[in-house]
């Protein structure tokens, strides 16, 4: 391959990131332009077009998630995304990757419980290339058997790597906790065990079953008219089979009511303990969506300014971060709190922890307090917006989720909307903490060792293997 033109394809590729920062400020009302259409064979796509830079962004989603593997083989979804671009049509690994490299195209796939993620990024003046090797990847990808077997190598490296990582371990102990039998407990990398049993075959059909035109959505930022981008989709992925695939979603998972929150214990030889504190949480589609995105800035998803880092970093210097979140999927995400602490100070940080889930459900909110996190959320909501990556990476998953065409016009005022009631009523539905399950790792507390002391269930081994 030519050297200088490989440079030159380079030089231009970082000059584009540099221009994409530069131009980003500009980008945040680009939403109020997006246009959408369906293929024939059932693709939804979206357009945002900004040709402030020679630049586009490409976002597809599929449903083929982890929460689709075979029950004994969690991690084919996260393998299937892993071997996306090693290969296709006329080009095996080798020189699929060179192609790419040579015209400054980055193309890869994830996995995440509901969807397989494909995300693409290329300079304008070489989108009939990219997605040449886009329609590649989907339609004839080559699923060589030594990539395949490469890639199980890595990912069994990895996920023994990974058994040394308290917060792996902590998320791998809490989801069965919280979701029992139900696909969103089992890991989406898999595990060491489910990961050998995988077989090239298993990668073939998960593939042929998710990308499909049938449930499939793009989301394009950058560069590129309508009409193009109908001419590319049309030419490149009209041979996507239109009949839906086997994937559906997921049962909604849901917490037995008698259900009561159990704590477990990882023993591993380290100076801090990792906690996490968890429950089942919302769909997408839940009316408490906005409620609980503002109860959860409070509490614990804003930074320096949350409840929990103000009584646990600033007041007590327990902890470096302590966090909160929740994670909306088509069924009802997890809603977890994490924190890490010295062992000693163990105790003390589940115990503040817990008293300011009580509070916010119990007590009545300030006012003031309401009013300066909803002016932070919809401040700083244009930020979410304020790149071609970002905008692609939104619309695609309003569109994957069904949000509507209204989401981002609408998602500011439904944020003021929330009262201080609709705050402790969600934290009265999310955070009752007889229902909350907790995991630690680390070492194991002095005062568990003792008789008649309370004491957490133990995890016998690292539950990855």
């Amino acid at each position: 391959m030519n050297g200088s033109r490989l440079f030159r394809s380079g030089l231009i590729w970082s000059l584009g990131l540099w221009c994409l920062v530069w131009a980003s400020m500009g980008l945040a009302g680009e939403q109020d332009k997006v246009r959408h259409f369906v293929t024939a064979n059932g693709i939804q796509v979206y357009l945002v077009e900004n040709t402030a830079i020679p630049m586009v962004e490409i976002r597809i989603l599929t449903r083929g998630g982890g929460a689709h593997d075979p029950a004994d083989r969690s991690g084919v979804a996260a393998l299937t995304a892993w071997m996306f671009n090693e290969g296709g049509g006329e080009l095996d690994s080798v020189a699929f990757q060179e192609r790419l490299h040579y015209y400054g195209i980055s193309m890869g796939a994830s996995a995440g419980p509901d969807a397989l993620e494909v995300s693409m990024t290329t300079l304008s003046e070489h989108l009939d290339e990219a997605w040449s090797r886009l329609g590649d990847a989907m339609l004839r990808p080559r699923f060589a058997p030594e990539d395949f077997q490469r890639g199980v190598r890595e990912r069994l490296a990895e996920l023994i790597k990974s058994e040394e990582e308290p917060t792996v371990q902590a998320t791998r102990a809490i989801h069965p906790l919280i979701y029992g039998d139900h696909p969103y407990a089992r890991p989406v990398n898999g595990t060491v065990e489910s990961v050998k049993r995988i077989e090239l075959a298993d990668i073939r059909r998960h593939h042929g079953g998710a990308f499909r035109g049938a449930g499939l959505v793009i989301a394009v930022a950058g560069d590129v008219g309508l009409e193009r981008l109908k001419g590319l989709v049309e030419k490149h992925l009209s041979g996507l089979d239109p009949l839906p695939g086997p994937f559906d979603w997921p049962a909604e998972a849901s917490a037995p009511e008698e259900a009561t929150g159990r704590e477990t214990h990882v023993e591993m030889d380290l100076p801090q303990t990792t906690v996490r504190i968890g429950g089942i949480g919302i769909h997408r589609h839940d009316p408490d969506f906005y409620a609980l995105t503002v109860m959860n800035q409070i509490l614990g998803g804003g930074g320096l300014t949350s409840r929990l880092t103000r009584v646990i970093r600033e007041e007590r210097g327990l902890a470096y971060g302590v966090f909160s979140y929740f994670s909306p999927l088509s069924g009802r995400g997890p809603f977890m709190v994490g924190t890490e602490t010295k062992t000693e100070s163990l105790d003390e940080a589940l115990a503040l922890i817990r008293g300011e889930l009580t509070r916010l459900a119990e007590e009545e909110l300030d006012e003031n307090e309401l009013k300066d996190v909803q002016r932070y959320l919809t401040g700083s909501f244009p930020l979410q917006l304020d790149g071609l990556d970002k905008l692609a990476d939104s619309w695609c998953r309003i569109g994957f989720y069904n949000r509507g065409l209204d989401y981002l016009d609408r998602w500011p005022e439904r944020i003021r909307a929330v009262t201080r009631e609709d705050v402790r009523r969600v934290a009265k539905r999310m955070l009752p903490l007889k229902k909350l399950h907790t995991v630690t790792v680390g070492k194991r507390r002095n005062a568990d060792a003792k008789d008649g002391g309370s004491r957490p269930e133990t995890a016998a081994s690292p539950p990855s293997r």
